[in-house]
């Protein structure tokens, strides 16, 4: 059996922080996939373990004292808090443990931007990846489809969106997808559509990426993301592509509830909404970093965090960042 691999977890992000986050633990410290390194105050830390019954066996411990307010901020704390000599954030230190080598993946459920700016300052960009994307899995109807970006930046040109699809794509194979095929978020599904920004994306994705083998299907819409018919990669800028998920979120919630209304038994619709809470769908990969980082969200229950550090795990296992070094390189090679 393979070694489990190391994941750092964030402490003191979240909401619920750090009950939710040490219930999570709890829940994944029996897991033979992933070892937890908790990154927290490593004075308060043993007896909130005891509180919440994690073996102090089961868990490795490195000190940080605070975490980024959520109306911080967030690079300009991070970046003055990379330059302290013994770094004070649960997000530096915890990005830092996987470029030094004391963890494989981190997981954080704590300000996104902080996250993202930390493990951009810690670990750098992936060459040819001009910025970050933060990837989403959604359950569509006949196969999932990894969305992005989904928040971590606010616009993209079309040639960062070129390099969204080649992240997304190889994070969708890292998934099971075999060839999966990648679409461009628009207005409509004819060729041409949508503004400037995306007419010339359209262009640049076409060329790009069916000179690599990468099956691309051209514009789609918002209904076709839920389906996963055309596309099981759909790229767009963040600021969309977090509209978009946070729209589906809550269609998906009042979905649930009128059918647990009309229905006496609410339970069946409920349990298919928990299951889709705590599988690949629960985290966002950040894609584009030298580094597998995982970002939940805020208010995120223990066992969707758990599932967070699982899809860390999984991810660092299958080798998803090796893939897209290599594969963003040879699409730079011949561009």
């Amino acid at each position: 059996m393979r070694r489990p691999v190391t994941v750092a977890v964030d402490v003191l992000g979240g909401d619920g922080a750090p009950r939710a986050v040490l219930d999570a633990v709890r829940l994944v410290q029996a897991d033979p996939q992933a070892r937890v390194l908790l990154v927290g105050p490593v004075d308060q830390l043993p007896e909130l373990m005891a509180q919440h019954r994690i073996r102090p066996g089961a868990v490795d411990l490195m000190n940080a004292t605070e975490c980024v307010a959520m109306d911080a901020h967030p690079l300009q704390a991070v970046r003055q808090d990379a330059q302290l000599e013994q770094p004070r954030l649960t997000v530096t230190v915890a990005a830092r443990a996987v470029r030094d080598g004391a963890a494989e993946a981190w997981v954080s459920v704590g300000h996104t931007g902080a996250a993202v700016a930390a493990a951009v300052l810690a670990a750098g960009r992936i060459p040819n990846m001009a910025r970050p994307a933060l990837a989403v899995v959604l359950p569509a109807l006949e196969q999932p489809v990894v969305l992005l970006d989904a928040g971590a930046g606010l616009d993209a040109s079309p040639q960062v969106l070129a390099q969204f699809a080649v992240a997304g794509w190889c994070y969708a194979r890292a998934l099971g997808v075999a060839e999966p095929n990648v679409g461009l978020l628009t207005i409509g599904s004819e060729p041409g559509k949508g503004d400037d920004v995306r007419q010339e994306a359209e262009q640049v994705l076409a060329e790009r990426l069916r000179g690599h083998g990468i099956g691309f299907v051209g514009p789609v819409e918002g209904g076709d993301v839920v389906t996963g018919r055309r596309a099981q990669v759909v790229v767009t800028d963040g600021f969309t592509g977090n509209v978009l998920l946070k729209g589906i979120e809550g269609a998906v919630a009042w979905s649930v509830e009128r059918i647990s209304q009309a229905y006496a038994d609410p339970e069946p619709a409920r349990r298919v909404l928990r299951e889709v809470a705590t599988g690949d769908f629960a985290g966002g990969m950040l894609l584009g970093v030298d580094a597998t980082t995982v970002i939940g969200h805020g208010a995120g229950s223990p066992a969707q965090i758990a599932a967070c550090i699982r899809l860390a795990a999984s991810a660092a296992e299958r080798g998803l960042i090796p893939e897209l070094r290599a594969r963003l390189a040879l699409t730079s090679e011949s561009s």
